[in-house]
């Protein structure tokens, strides 16, 4: 909080004109700073903000003008032509330093600055990528908006233009990200940029002017970090003066990355301030805070559930009653057990890398327009809604300058499963499907209750893609081992031993053209999620495309796949459910960041069921028992699964449950489950009185009313016997009622029926 006050007082010095470098009757130089926000992801922590640009007026011409062909030399006053007859040229001022102004060398050469730029964010803390122990990070300051990406050669009116950072070579005498030893470009007479001296000492004054400037992470007392600041240290102020044709200084600050997650709230906003240090005394900063962005919400999960299932018919399993060979060149052809979808919550919150080889990466008359094939995402004018902010591939590895600005991987969707039954495959298709209007009937409809489908068959979306990764991402969806020009695989990928039965993708078209991928798989490929021994499993995939202009919507499809067993839940009326809940990856802690960019922290997570699997299940109605004096009922049940039509023999335990009076007014007996299961094609027997010592049944004295014995097999058949035993005056035998109707295809009884078919 200290650093944060000293700050703002910074900044109102600034304005207050404080600091002494050059005559006070200079021309004021008056600098107004503009913000442009950016929407920004509440669940983020790595999130670029919006651009800070100074610019800045007026002020006094920085000495007069040299041609190249004049010589300069330390100590020695060059031959100074009239500024009339000037094209362009350089002023050295080769004891430029960090800190207070200071006296020039050269003979009749005035004094130019160097100041230091500081950001501050209010509240959250900024979470750039800092290089090594340099303390640097990969936010930029470009000085006059230099769009060529390519380092300039010479001194010439387009030398301004190019883009030359500040790197730490054997021609910057200052420490890492400071230069010093600068020259001052001029176009027509007019200050136009700054550079460093490439010549021999006393050599004709040359060299590249120096427009890019590294940010370094904040230092406050002693040696704790302030993370809610980073400064650009050693920035020369080359004023451009006020005389007919003089230009603007613009000053354009990007890349900063902010902590959003756990800090802010949705609708929030993002304060910067920008404070001067060492400015020139006719320097006034007016604006000096802003909005560098506006907190959203990211992304919205939602289910469309299948199910649910009888785990006695399996599901999606051979006809040989096993699990699908995971060889095969494809995996389609699953049925669908339900689908996950996750939808953008505004127009660029899912957002490709902007990083990397391949086409998907490169120049896209849609999707990229600003990229550029050679150099990247390098004009510092464009914002290009991308995770990588500005980077240029051409910029030299000092300081990881060639690094700055690339993020690890595009927006990554993280999909966790949890309750998946251990005899239970679990897949889910690698692209998203696309998702029509209406079903044809050719197709598989996943209904939901509250009426809407998804369309299974249809073929994949090429609109916009989303892409399952490969084994190369870690367990929380980050990618190890980050290098900035690196191409992570995705599927399809047929190389990939961990992909199952992928297609590979054909790409189409040139680098640079709009035909960013073709050949796509017209089916549906399924990936098999790795599940853990406490029934999780986590899947991911990462987007590659993304319309800035609409609300992305991506449907991945999940299918089940277990072959017919007893084994998963064994009550007959029970069912498990297997859930998931939807987020983005790679998910971080604040504390640990990790080297992954993005990041997010774990949004609240809401477990929804994707499908269920219930027992097979047969309810038998016996309406009238008896145990009370003089009587006694006896009880079988026929597990007939056993029969000469082929049908699946099934072996399952059975559940007594009693309802009515007990003699004296007890209370009715425990639901009582059989001791052991009843095989296919044998009957399990008892009575009240006595009980059933084979299937673990107790006897129930002076009980009157009925019992329901739930089985967890199909084809229950059960059979009653009421008798006077004292003097076998009174009989009676009946069959059981089945409680439960049959599906539309007749093969399976429901116990979740609204309405009882009573047949026996």
């Amino acid at each position: 909080m200290s650093h944060f006050r000293k700050m703002l007082f910074a900044a109102a010095a600034v304005a207050s004109f404080i600091g002494s470098s050059n005559t006070a009757s200079a021309q004021p130089f008056v600098c107004n700073t503009s913000f442009s926000p950016l929407v920004v992801r509440v669940e983020g922590l790595r999130e670029l903000v919006g651009d800070i640009v100074i610019t800045c007026t007026g002020g006094t011409s920085v000495g007069t003008p040299t041609t190249p062909a004049q010589s300069q030399s330390a100590g020695q006053a060059a031959a100074i032509p009239p500024q009339s007859s000037v094209a362009s040229g350089v002023v050295a001022a080769p004891s430029l330093g960090v800190g207070p102004a200071f006296a020039a060398n050269l003979i009749g050469q005035p004094t130019v600055p160097a100041i230091n730029i500081s950001v501050t964010i209010a509240g959250p803390r900024i979470t750039n990528r800092v290089f090594g122990s340099s303390n640097l990070t990969d936010a930029l300051l470009f000085i006059d908006e230099p769009s060529i990406p390519t380092t300039g050669s010479s001194i010439g009116l387009t030398g301004p233009e190019n883009q030359n950072p500040c790197a730490n070579s054997s021609t910057t005498v200052g420490t890492a990200g400071v230069c010093t030893g600068m020259n001052y470009f001029f176009n027509n007479g007019v200050a136009v940029g700054a550079g460093y001296v490439s010549s021999p000492a006393g050599a004709t004054p040359s060299g590249l002017p120096i427009n890019v400037f590294q940010a370094q992470y904040g230092v406050g007392g002693g040696f704790v970090p302030n993370e809610q600041t980073i400064t650009f240290v050693g920035v020369p102020v080359v004023q451009p003066g006020t005389h007919v044709g003089a230009l603007q200084r613009v000053y354009r600050i990007k890349n900063i990355r902010v902590q959003v997650g756990n800090a802010l709230q949705v609708n929030g906003q993002i304060q910067a301030f920008i404070s001067i240090q060492n400015p020139p005394a006719n320097l006034v900063l007016n604006n000096a805070q802003g909005v560098v962005g506006f907190v959203q919400r990211g992304l919205f999960f939602d289910v469309l559930s299948g199910g649910p299932y009888a785990q006695c018919l399996g599901f999606n399993q051979t006809s040989s009653g096993g699990y699908p060979s995971e060889g095969a060149s494809t995996l389609g052809g699953l049925t669908a057990s339900g689908a996950i979808r996750f939808t953008e919550a505004y127009g660029v919150s899912f957002k490709r890398r902007g990083a990397g080889t391949g086409p998907l990466e490169a120049y896209d008359a849609v999707y990229n327009q600003s990229y550029r094939n050679n150099s990247g995402q390098s004009d510092p004018r464009v914002n290009y809604n991308n995770e990588s902010g500005f980077y240029n591939t051409l910029f030299p590895s000092q300081n990881n300058l060639n690094e700055a600005g690339i993020a690890t991987n595009g927006t990554r969707l993280r999909a966790r499963f949890t309750g998946v039954p251990a005899q239970v495959r679990l897949y889910v298709s690698a692209q998203p499907v696309t998702t029509p209007s209406g079903c044809s009937s050719s197709v598989t409809n996943i209904p939901t209750s509250s009426g809407a489908s998804i369309c299974v068959g249809q073929g994949i979306a090429t609109r916009n893609a989303a892409f399952a990764l490969t084994a190369s991402a870690s367990a929380d969806g980050a990618v190890t081992g980050f290098s900035a020009n690196t191409a992570y695989a995705f599927v399809p990928a047929s190389s990939n031993a961990s992909v199952q039965g992928i297609d590979a993708i054909g790409w189409g078209g040139g680098v640079g053209t709009a035909a960013a991928y073709t050949g796509l798989p017209g089916s549906v490929r399924m990936i098999r999620v790795p599940v853990a021994a406490d029934g999780t499993g986590i899947f991911f995939w990462e987007v590659l495309r993304a319309d800035d202009n609409v609300i992305d919507r991506f449907d991945f499809l999940v299918s089940a796949v277990f072959p017919p067993t007893t084994s998963i839940v064994t009550d007959a009326n029970v069912s498990t459910a297997v859930s998931v809940s939807g987020n983005y990856a790679p998910i971080a802690t604040p504390a640990a960041l990790g080297s992954s960019i993005p990041s997010f922290v774990l949004d609240t997570e809401v477990p929804r069921v994707i499908f269920t699997i219930g027992n097979c299940a047969t309810n038998l109605l016996y309406p009238f028992v008896s145990s009370v004096t003089g009587f006694n009922t006896g009880i079988a049940v026929a597990n007939t699964s056993s029969d000469p039509f082929n049908t699946v023999n099934e072996t399952g335990i059975c559940r007594v449950f009693y309802y009515g009076t007990m003699a004296g007014g007890g209370v009715n007996p425990q639901p009582a489950p059989f001791s052991k299961a009843v095989p296919s094609g044998q009957v399990a027997t008892f009575n009240l009185l006595f009980g059933g010592p084979e299937y673990g049944i107790q006897p129930v004295v002076g009980f009157q009313g009925y019992i329901i014995i739930s089985c967890n097999f199909r084809w229950a058949h059960g059979f009653a016997f009421v008798s006077d035993p004292s003097n076998l005056q009174t009989a009676h035998g009946y069959l059981a009622l089945i409680l439960d109707p049959t599906d539309s295809a007749g093969s399976r009884r429901r116990t979740n029926a609204t309405a009882e078919q009573l047949d026996n």
